[in-house]
């Protein structure tokens, strides 16, 4: 899936072989072991920029920033060792001891980092999300390493995010937990893509996007530069119909949505704009689903789409921003393609892989039968 990131233990360079050869003269079995420890214990990443990062050894304490980044973590197991996060996350039945762990970056701009109180915690590495529109990522590098090693990588991109994975499990040293997870993750994105693969592009549904926005009537959507922004609708045999416009996320102009073809509306849904109807929160099921058809009609009635097929059709669908925007995106891509082609995935079911991901790699005690949509219609 995607292009391949490499990880390859540091081999003896020729000062150390030097050693390791006058060691062999009058070798003990204690030195053996130590300079064979200390060679294998080192780690390479090469990482979403292509940057050859070494560590010393798997990361005791790990610092990070972006809900996307943190989601992995707990995923495989390593959330007891994150000693500084990002500033969005708050859910703390899903992310347990926030109040112990500082924030380096503010909830809205993870790539804004606090540098003094990252030094602070000394971390052993710090990870962060890797945006195409971001270009002060050599200031980032500058402020922190050597001290502190960087990692960029890709946690929005659902064709390379099994790379990233592993990435992120060599780091920490949890290889087999993320083995599991990529398991789990390939087992839904796999059999998905094997069908949707297959369509032609003439019949691909046309896709618009209408992401977050401050207002219901604001018009964003992700362009060509957003992570996994088009590979997303991609998997589910959609194809976003601005996927060539040239910014990763901003405002369309209107007379440019009336010149298109739009067989689908895919809606993010802030769950801060809609408390009581998203999210794991909330606990009125019944309402939540009659929020749901209400916001879908809100939608359908706006008249920059009563022109489409997607209106037309009843073809408009609401997603938690969550399962747009973490990894839980591919039980977002499940929706889709259930959406979508319903006659090709008959047997899909997104609400029970979505359990089973939140039983199984999150340990949340949450039933997505007594909480709020996360998406509509179910």
């Amino acid at each position: 899936m995607g292009n391949i990131i490499h990880i390859k233990k540091l081999s003896i360079g020729i000062g150390a072989l030097l050693v390791v050869l006058l060691i062999v003269i009058f070798p003990t079995e204690t030195d053996q072991e130590t300079n064979t420890t200390a060679a294998d214990s080192k780690i390479i990443i090469i990482d979403a920029l292509g940057r050859e990062v070494i560590l010393d050894k798997p990361a005791e304490r790990i610092a990070y920033t972006h809900y996307s980044v943190a989601e992995v973590l707990k995923a495989i197991g390593a959330w007891d060792r994150v000693v500084a996060r990002d500033g969005y996350i708050s859910d703390e039945n899903f992310y347990p001891n926030l109040d112990e762990i500082p924030a380096i970056c503010p909830a809205r701009n993870p790539m804004d980092i606090n540098y003094e109180k990252t030094v602070e915690v000394q971390p052993d590495v710090l990870i962060l999300p890797k945006f195409e529109w971001y270009d002060d990522t050599d200031e980032i590098i500058n402020r922190l390493e050597p001290d502190i090693p960087v990692v960029f990588v890709d946690t929005l991109n659902p064709d390379s995010f099994c790379d990233t994975v592993q990435i992120i499990g060599t780091i920490v040293g949890n290889e087999d937990e993320a083995q599991e997870y990529i398991e789990f993750y390939s087992g839904i994105y796999d059999p998905i893509v094997a069908k949707t693969s297959q369509i032609a592009q003439e019949d691909s549904l046309n896709v618009f996007y209408k992401a977050f926005s401050d207002t219901p009537e604001q018009i964003k959507t992700y362009g060509k530069e957003m992570p996994g922004g088009n590979e997303l609708f991609n998997a589910a045999g959609g194809k976003n119909i601005a996927e060539t416009l040239s910014f990763a996320y901003g405002d369309v102009d209107r007379e440019w949505i009336l010149e298109q073809d739009i067989d689908a509306v895919v809606v993010m849904c802030w769950d801060q704009h809609y408390p009581e109807t998203f999210g794991y929160a909330v606990n009125d099921s019944e309402l939540a689903t009659k929020s749901g058809k209400e916001i879908q009609e809100e939608i359908m009635g706006q008249d920059i789409f009563a022109h489409t097929e997607a209106v037309k059709n009843k073809k408009v669908y609401l997603l938690h921003n969550e399962l747009l925007s973490t990894p839980r995106n591919i039980i977002a891509i499940a929706y889709m393609a259930k959406w979508f082609y319903p006659d090709m995935f008959p047997d899909l079911d997104p609400e029970a892989l979505h359990q089973e991901y939140l039983d199984r790699f999150i340990g949340a005690d949450y039933n997505l039968s007594n909480v709020g949509l996360f998406a509509y219609p179910a």
